[in-house]
């Protein structure tokens, strides 16, 4: 392995070890949270140019509390209100051994004249996508690990999130792996165009990269 894949992987090593932090940490809380994000896309698969330099944690407004009071160990800031450009959210942050975690609640991405509002709690229990890691993955402490299992943000979310910020790059990537591993337009992705208020042209995006032969 060359010194660019040694990097990389001990890049992924931080990462699982963050994650394996925040998951601990977060076990059994009330509201559920999901990974999102680069490393999200990642350990589902989708190839990226550039290796995740953090983590990115969706909940929604209701648990954010419980969720930021868990990590407080290792919290850089309190929960905001942040209006970014065509992004609506609370944000906090925490450093977990050196990785930057982002706790992103109530998050909402108007565009391309649309609104498009993230539902953790929606997307955990019905369409999220579930890892199993082990302990040694997320650690690398452990000779005979326990597994970690952890909720991520469906493609699905991800591909209609980077349609609205133009990210060609990003949702050409994810349609691509939709496209094999589940072919046309899924029940998650249906359910994300009628439970938000997305335009006939974006709608019609989407349908374009999934259907796509």
């Amino acid at each position: 392995m060359g010194q660019k894949g040694m990097n990389v992987l001990e890049g992924m090593k931080k990462l699982l070890f963050a994650l394996g932090q925040a998951e601990h940490l977060l076990r059994n809380v009330s509201d559920p949270w999901l990974l999102g994000g680069s490393c999200g896309l990642l350990l589902q698969g989708v190839p990226l140019q550039k290796t995740p330099r953090d983590l990115d944690l969706y909940a929604d407004v209701s648990g954010a509390k419980e969720i930021h009071d868990r990590l407080s160990a290792y919290s850089i800031d309190e929960p905001v209100d942040d209006e970014s450009g065509i992004y609506r959210s609370v944000l906090s942050h925490y450093d977990i051994h050196g990785i930057i975690v982002e706790l992103v609640s109530g998050f909402e991405v108007i565009a391309f004249d649309s609104c498009y509002k993230v539902e953790a709690a929606f997307l955990h229990s019905y369409h999220a996508h579930e890892l199993v890691l082990t302990d040694a993955l997320s650690s690398g402490e452990q000779d005979s690990p326990a597994p970690v299992r952890l909720k991520v943000m469906p493609l699905e979310h991800e591909l209609l999130f980077n349609i609205l910020r133009d990210r060609p790059d990003r949702y050409t990537a994810i349609a691509e792996e939709l496209r094999e591993r589940k072919g046309g337009v899924t029940p998650a992705m249906r359910d994300l165009l009628a439970r938000n208020a997305i335009s006939g042209k974006v709608q019609q995006k989407v349908r374009d990269l999934l259907l796509r032969g």
